[in-house]
């Protein structure tokens, strides 16, 4: 898990460290670098998959990603769990535009034990590599384990790469989906996939798949089951460059029907987007081995409040079911907060200088002698991101 997360020069964070939990939460207004951080976090899962040049869009001006101090981004994390105990890191330093070499290239690479262990490596510039790799990418490409031994560094490579951001939209819910099999039990960042993946589920596991349907009826009495048909569907996106749309195609795929109570059945195009949501909640609690890391937008958006506190429990219920997974989310919903505890929340705010503080909850006094009387959001609609903001943080002078 990782228990820590510090990034620097990353947009407006400018030296921000969050120290986490198994699930945690981002709150804050508007433009108060909840988002930002979730970026910060994939972009560890980046660099162990794929050059990190792949993080930004075609076209990107990276003469404009760093702070005006021209310092370069700093990411890093402590992992902790079974055997690995370290803290990872590195920084990527931007070139200014019209140099010579790579616009961007990872740099001042570092692995430190957790437990008073002496450094294993400073790599400083990864030469000689087109495009330029991480250290630690390079060593599991090439399994070599000279620099970094091999048990850190498998570990923090499967941690890091199973990173994932998830922004849902029901549209992209809805899409019927050609089949592929390198998207197999995958969902899109925008929801896109969700037909594939029920039907991988269905297809392993039967018993798993009816589990799913028999849940999804709970919540949804008039919902009896799923049915995955054949028809004209979207290829999945091509990335190169960005992170693309699914494009329309003739071939056939598969799509979401939901047969109901009363006999009738109807498409995912015409059901509600609370259903589909909640149905793409379900689909990741029910993944044989789901991400280690899911970065979650909003989960709320297109939820009725009475099934917010729903959609935390099927999501503590994916933790609890898959220890190595964890999740951090932001909200802008009370009643999303009223089902966390103040050690599980950060609140995030903006200077008048447009840097970004970050501070949690059960850090903070006026916080905790309230608890007593109200929950987590109804404290945090009657204090405001402002008030909260400027309370005395525990044990400061």
């Amino acid at each position: 898990m990782i228990t820590q997360f510090h990034v620097a020069n990353y947009k407006a964070l400018r030296e921000v460290t969050l120290d986490l939990t198994p699930i945690h939460v981002l709150i804050g207004p508007n433009g108060s670098g909840k988002s930002s951080i979730l970026e910060a976090v994939a972009l560890l899962s980046w660099t162990v998959t794929d050059p990190v040049q792949s993080f930004w869009p075609a076209g990107t001006d990276f003469g404009v990603l760093p702070l005006k101090s021209g310092q370069p981004i700093a990411v890093s994390c402590q992992i902790q769990g079974g055997n690995l105990s370290v803290e990872y890191g590195f920084k990527i330093k931007i070139s200014p535009p019209g140099s010579s070499g790579a616009p961007i290239t990872p740099t001042d690479e570092y692995f430190d034990s957790l437990n008073g262990g002496q450094r294993i490596g400073n790599h400083g510039r990864v030469r000689d590599q087109n495009p330029p790799l991480t250290a630690l990418r390079n060593a599991v490409l090439h399994r070599n384990w000279v620099v970094i031994p091999e048990e850190i560094a498998i570990g923090v490579t499967e941690q890091l790469a199973g990173i994932i951001i998830q922004r849902w939209n029901p549209g992209g819910l809805r899409m019927p989906v050609v089949l592929a099999s390198v998207h197999r039990l995958e969902i899109d960042r925008s929801g896109f996939g969700l037909a594939q993946c029920l039907d991988d589920i269905l297809v392993m596991d039967r018993s798993k798949f009816a589990q799913l349907e028999g849940e999804l009826s709970r919540m949804f009495p008039e919902i009896l089951n799923i049915q995955l048909i054949s028809e004209t569907a979207y290829q999945w996106p091509f990335r190169e460059g960005g992170l693309g749309l699914p494009q329309i195609t003739s071939q056939s795929g598969k799509g979401i029907r939901f047969k109901l109570a009363d006999g009738k059945t109807i498409p995912a195009a015409q059901a509600s987007d609370g259903l589909l949501i909640i149905l793409g909640y379900l689909t990741l609690l029910h993944l044989p081995n789901p991400p280690r890391v899911f970065l979650i937008e909003e989960p709320e958006n297109g939820i009725h409040p009475q099934r917010v506190r729903e959609i935390i429990g099927l999501l503590r219920k994916l933790i609890k079911n898959h220890p190595k997974t964890q999740i951090l989310m932001t909200t802008h919903s009370p009643y999303l907060l009223d089902e966390f505890q103040p050690e599980e929340v950060t609140l995030c705010s903006k200077a008048t200088d447009g840097s970004v503080s970050v501070r949690r909850l059960c850090d903070i006094p006026d916080v905790k002698r309230q608890l007593d009387v109200f929950r987590l959001g109804e404290i945090w609609t009657a204090e405001g991101d402002d008030q909260l903001a400027k309370s005395p943080v525990e044990g400061a002078k």
